[in-house]
């Protein structure tokens, strides 16, 4: 089961990185559990996440928005979703995973991520298999960023013997 408070790193991290690399704040919307494995978004971010907690964390926005938070990244227009405006999106998502990785603190200290996967298209299926995923929108004056968080806790040895052993 998915734990809210894995939540709150990834949304301080958002807008703190979108801010510095765009200039413009973030809000939060209400947070909910996804129901479907389908993207909604044109444009998504898959990142991975290993270590003592582990999952997937995938950052979905329209093409426009994308487009408009691209330019704002590079510092010129940006018609066409480009090679170079991909780059900056995945970046974004990539620094975003990163800083709230860093952010879980002394908790969950060796936790790593996977390098981010552009997704172009509406309605594809990523499944998170066995685990629930957290959803959250946020708004900026560049249009919706759905954050859709999908993390458990790493299970190991030790701890599955513990629990036999007690119940015995």
């Amino acid at each position: 089961m998915l734990k809210a408070e894995f939540v709150n790193p990834f949304l301080e991290a958002a807008c703190e990185v979108f801010e510095t690399e765009t200039g413009a704040k973030l809000q939060k919307g209400p947070i909910s559990v996804q129901k479907s494995s389908l993207t909604s978004q044109e444009v998504s971010v898959l990142l991975g996440i290993t270590g003592e907690i582990h999952g997937q964390v995938i950052y979905g926005i329209s093409s426009k928005a994308a487009k408009r938070i691209a330019a704002a990244m590079i510092g010129r227009n940006v018609p066409l979703l480009d090679e170079l405006a991909q780059s900056a999106i995945s970046e974004l998502g990539n620094m975003i995973t990163g800083l709230a990785t860093v952010k879980f603190g002394e908790s969950y200290s060796s936790l790593a991520i996977t390098p981010p996967t552009l997704i172009i298209g509406q309605k594809v299926l990523i499944s998170t298999v066995d685990i629930q995923r957290l959803y959250v929108v946020l708004m900026s004056e560049f249009g919706d960023i759905e954050v859709s968080i999908a993390l458990k806790e790493r299970v190991n040895a030790e701890d599955i013997m513990a629990s036999k052993k007690a119940a015995s």
